[in-house]
């Protein structure tokens, strides 16, 4: 067993006030990644790089773009062959109308026991508690084995350069689990769906809105490969059907740009469009197999809509070019995630959320994708998702996490670590 003066000795050392103090000094900084406003991660990294050599730890920052730093923290215990990484982005997304918002997106105000600002949920106040945890970990000289590194990456919310980054330098070699910290109300996430992101591109003519028969309308072929998206989803439901924790596959059209570029008017044909489209995968289901399919909707629907304009034609009397074309782009390709329940970071987290909580621990799973989605397919690295907020509460306005929830999310953390490096292997 661990004994209760080896935990006690960590809590001790997780300071609430320092806790808040630091959430909120990381909430007031805008890192929406904006270069047209000139906002960016820089001034979030340089922060927690300042903080983390104040407590003493060995930190690096590596630039990954221009303005867009990680920050990597490392803290090593008595050799071991565990090294557990907790990981947190310091990019948040844009608040938007700032006017509609009730708090200041950037004032981390406090009212009762929430802390309002864009980033105190997802994922700010998660990264701060991590970063307490392992301050904990430092001061308090527990008896461990292995080390902790603590990821703190850009660009999460977007093509996650960062996490990318950090794998090609080769920081997560060493790695045998992760920690990823996002706001799962205390959920423990064992898997997270998959994402494979695509962009049609039609080409047809563009011609006046009163002669159509000049030019030749793209709208039918976004149609049909609307259809056929569907089509896919409803074999995937029919097949796979709804998992236990991610819920159900789905294949999402969520832009349609006709024209692809430049200002729409009502009296104009466009001559190009431009279909998006978000696909998001469950376990069973096979990425290239997809990729696949979506290529033979491609030729396929060229094919029916050259065919379909000839047919027309040739009932109006009308001679034109048919020479519709129809690309297709893969911007993103992520698989779906699972690490099995018996792998020791999942006990490790169980353990410490049940110690801390007197609670059975929940499993679940991410909705979304997020940086562990590399970590775990290009290096192999078992992940767990979890932390403090409510989770339908990223990207909305007037965001806000629970304190109390956080300050027990950091003890979480910190637990889970001596359970994860405890020299025992017993436990």
């Amino acid at each position: 067993m661990i004994p209760n003066e080896l935990i006690e000795k960590v809590l001790k050392e997780i300071d609430p006030d320092k806790l808040i103090d630091l959430t909120s000094d990381l909430v007031k900084i805008n890192s929406v990644w904006d270069p047209a406003a000139g906002t960016s991660e820089q001034k979030a990294a340089e922060y927690v790089l300042n903080w983390a050599r104040q407590q003493g730890f060995e930190v690096q920052m590596d630039e990954v773009a221009p303005s867009r730093p990680n920050v990597i923290i490392a803290l090593s215990f008595a050799p071991g062959e565990r090294t557990l990484m907790f990981e947190g982005h310091t990019d948040v997304v844009t608040p938007g109308d700032t006017s509609a918002w009730k708090y200041d997106p950037f004032g981390a105000q406090i009212v009762g026991r929430r802390m309002y600002g864009r980033g105190t949920n997802d994922t700010k106040g998660n990264l701060a508690a991590m970063l307490i945890a392992m301050a904990a970990l430092k001061k308090s000289g527990v008896n461990l084995a292995g080390k902790i590194t603590g990821g703190v990456l850009c660009d999460e919310e977007d093509q996650m350069l960062g996490v990318k980054d950090f794998i090609e330098r080769g920081h997560a070699d060493e790695i045998t689990a992760a920690i990823i910290c996002e706001p799962e109300d205390g959920l423990i996430c064992i898997t997270q769906k998959g994402a494979i992101r695509a962009c049609f591109t039609i080409s047809g003519k563009m011609s006046h809105g009163a002669m159509p028969l000049s030019g030749l309308n793209t709208a039918p072929a976004v149609a049909r490969i609307i259809h056929a998206l569907h089509d896919l989803e409803l074999e995937a439901v029919r097949m796979l059907g709804r998992d236990e924790f991610l819920g159900w596959p789905s294949f999402t059209p969520t832009v349609i740009q006709a024209p692809a570029s430049g200002a729409p008017q009502l009296n104009v044909m466009p001559g190009e469009a431009r279909l998006l489209v978000d696909i998001r995968t469950i376990p069973g289901q096979s990425h290239p197999k997809m990729i696949n399919d979506l290529n033979l909707i491609t030729a396929e629907i060229q094919k029916q809509i050259c065919n379909h304009y000839e047919e027309y034609d040739k009932q109006l009397d009308v001679k034109r070019n048919h020479d519709l074309r129809i690309g297709l782009e893969i911007l993103t390709d992520r698989p779906y995630t699972l690490t099995d329940r018996t792998d020791p970071i999942v006990e490790a987290t169980c353990w410490a959320t049940h110690k801390l909580t007197q609670k059975e621990p929940v499993y679940a799973g991410v909705p979304g994708a997020t940086d562990g989605t590399f970590l775990w397919a290009l290096k192999n690295i078992p992940i767990v998702t979890m932390g403090a907020g409510d989770r339908e509460v990223p990207h909305q306005k007037d965001e806000w996490v629970d304190l109390d929830q956080l300050i027990e999310t950091a003890k979480i953390y910190a637990v889970s670590a001596v359970h994860y490096l405890n020299p025992n292997k017993e436990n």
